[in-house]
């Protein structure tokens, strides 16, 4: 398997093992072993979460956290969709 793939595969386990991170609905896309968090999560504590389990993956050459947190008014645009 190409090492970059198995790095993106390693840090979606990695992040799907860890609840505080776990279903975060994070994209995570790797090049030349620097991994990059996109997406948009619930806050700052789910963000971190993330990014922590993506550093204990053995062999990422460096982390990109770029996810953003939503804001109060998507959160609640996001809850009277599902209703």
């Amino acid at each position: 398997m190409n090492p970059d793939m198995e790095l993106r595969h390693e840090v979606f386990a990695a992040s799907n093992w860890d609840p505080a991170a776990c279903g975060a609905g994070v994209d995570v896309r790797v090049e030349n072993r620097v991994v990059t968090l996109t997406g948009q999560v619930s806050s700052p504590a789910v963000r971190h979460a993330v990014e922590c389990a993506a550093q204990r993956v053995q062999g990422i050459g460096s982390l990109v956290n770029a996810l953003t947190v939503q804001s109060g008014s998507e959160k609640l645009r996001g809850e009277a969709g599902r209703n």
